[in-house]
């Protein structure tokens, strides 16, 4: 079977057939946090309002968004020379790992690889994509900006520059220490706002819900970026591992915002008893600290599919947690 991890030629990416290429082009497993966090506050709006059809352009329209992230993510780090880099040094001692080189799951959930570098897609197809992407998502949100007015247009254009700018120049908020912020404000938004837009109202619960998944991602992105912590040290890119002066050093702040999900997750049960499935995602997240704490080979590497699966479980289980209430508030009942 064809290893990705082993730098491609031309020939080796023709290959592949049309829909694997298009699922490693496109890292479509990576925009589900961003789909999920919109269906979360989509779901609870729909409590409100029975528009239907703007409650499914606005998980549509975000799907669009967050491949552009992901994308241009990828190619701006390419462009750089960023990713580079961090293959010859994440990817060169990875592979040969027992940890890593046996766990398909594992290399599946932490990366593939950036497609530019594999040879799969060339600079001047990114671009024609990113374009593709923007305009796709600017033509979905038309009837949501219909329907939710200047707002849409605003979150519409904060997203995108927070989207953009996450490393593209001269601003880069990924290289100055600034990328876990980004992608907690913009979970933030993608689950309140989801939620505000379609129904127009206010809810504490939504807005902690909304906190708690912003830390949880939040913390993804933290721990996703430890593995290339020397790349990163020496590109001058200023993540919480690099700004603590270490992997190790990184470990009490990540379980201290951990510690805060924890509690925004409890305090979801004081606004309806079924919440408390939610409580269900701690035991998950705590597998994590046992890994941290142990030091294990490659304990950085290990916890990333934990965080990813910690922040998708917390909201799958927001989205249960709504479908058995709607279910025990049912006429039948």
């Amino acid at each position: 079977m064809l290893d990705l991890r082993t730098l491609m030629t031309p020939e080796d990416a023709d290959r592949i057939g049309p829909l694997r290429r298009l699922n490693l082009i496109m890292r479509f497993s990576y925009t589900l946090p961003f789909v999920l966090a919109s269906i979360c506050g989509v779901a609870y709006g729909l409590r409100y309002s029975n528009d239907y059809l703007i409650a499914i352009l606005i998980p549509l329209d975000v799907l669009f968004l967050a491949m552009f992230v992901n994308f241009s993510n990828d190619y701006f780090d390419y462009v750089s020379g960023v990713d580079s880099e961090v293959e010859k040094e994440r990817f060169a001692k990875l592979q040969e790992s027992p940890v890593f080189k046996d766990n398909e799951m594992l290399k599946k959930i932490y990366w593939d690889g950036n497609q530019f570098e594999r040879g799969l897609i060339t600079v001047e197809q990114g671009r024609m994509v990113m374009v593709a992407l923007v305009v796709i998502s600017l033509v979905l949100a038309v009837p949501i900006v219909l329907h939710g007015g200047l707002l849409v247009i605003g979150l519409g254009l904060a997203g995108l520059l927070l989207a953009y700018f996450y490393t593209a120049p001269p601003v880069n908020m990924g290289a100055r220490g600034l990328g876990e912020v980004n992608v907690g404000i913009s979970f933030f938004a993608l689950v309140f706002f989801s939620h505000y837009v379609l129904s127009a109202v206010f809810s504490w619960e939504i807005l902690v819900l909304a906190a708690a998944v912003a830390l949880a991602v939040g913390l993804m992105r933290v721990v996703d970026a430890m593995s290339g912590y020397e790349s990163h040290l020496r590109h001058g890119e200023k993540d919480l591992a690099v700004r603590m002066g270490g992997r190790d050093q990184a470990v009490p702040v990540i379980k201290g915002i951990h510690a805060i999900s924890f509690l925004l997750l409890a305090a979801m049960v004081l606004f309806h008893p079924v919440n408390a499935i939610l409580l269900l995602a701690i035991p998950l997240g705590l597998k994590s600290w046992k890994v941290m704490d142990a030091k294990e080979e490659l304990w950085y590497v290990r916890i990333a599919p934990q965080y990813f699966g910690y922040s998708l479980t917390v909201m799958v289980l927001f989205i249960v947690s709504l479908s058995v209430r709607t279910f025990l508030t049912s006429p039948i009942w």
